[in-house]
């Protein structure tokens, strides 16, 4: 997990001072933006885009992650499995080094009976991928030993995709089914860390700084596969 990227940049003053591309504070909620449109922050900040397919069992929270990371608080989403593809499109600032990059992070969930009852579905989420996002529950158990299973089923794919993996339902200083050392031997094993999503909410801030230590672990996540692939190019030259 180590990296370029400032992960508390967001609370300097260059970063506040880029705050409001992202949120409104006078109504006190994210910016959203169209297909068609993105935040008119300064030409000079470079913007790069990722596919991140979403993946896990049902009910661990997948739509729920989603939803916190683009600051929609569980709007258009309801709590009826998916039918078909959604597609979440959130702009991320990130400072890496000296220089400001806009991240387009594209994530798209699916559900396992659109995936079985049409053909087409786990193909268009495979293509093109950046990274592969598996989402388990620390309240469930069995989702977290699926992981590596959910991991290895797309470790073949020709994009060579970063493996993300979120757990949801994280309660602090609480005993619960997945065990703080069963996290830790899964990181050592897999060399990756898990990233985990708090239960908790802080409303003396606005909501996007509750999920700002994630999306800059995600953006980290898909610098240091970029850095790993031109690394391995340059080599093979």
């Amino acid at each position: 997990m180590s990296g370029p990227i400032n992960m508390n940049w967001l609370n300097s003053v260059e970063g506040e001072s880029l705050l409001p591309y992202f949120y409104d504070h006078n109504l006190k909620k994210r910016r959203h933006y169209g297909i068609l449109e993105r935040p008119a922050v300064p030409s000079f900040i470079e913007e790069v885009t990722y596919k991140i397919f979403v993946i896990g069992r049902p009910g661990v929270g997948k739509s729920s992650v989603i939803a916190r990371f683009s600051g929609t608080n569980g709007e258009n989403y309801t709590n009826s499995e998916l039918n078909g593809i959604r597609k979440t499109m959130i702009y991320w600032p990130v400072k890496i080094w000296d220089k400001v990059v806009l991240f387009k992070l594209n994530f798209w969930d699916t559900s396992e009976n659109s995936i079985k009852k049409y053909s087409h579905i786990l193909p268009a989420c495979k293509d093109k991928v950046d990274a592969i996002c598996a989402v388990f529950s620390f309240e469930d158990h069995s989702s977290f030993s699926d992981i590596p299973h959910l991991i290895n089923s797309m470790i073949n794919m020709k994009e060579r995709p970063a493996n993300i993996v979120i757990g949801t339902k994280y309660k602090p200083w609480s005993s619960l089914p997945v065990s703080e050392s069963q996290v830790k031997e899964f990181e050592r094993k897999w060399n990756m860390k898990v990233i985990k999503m708090d239960v908790n909410k802080t409303s003396a801030r606005p909501e996007i700084f509750d999920c700002s230590y994630q999306l800059n672990s995600i953006c980290r996540m898909l610098w240091n596969r970029d850095q790993d692939f031109i690394t391995t190019q340059i080599i093979q030259v």
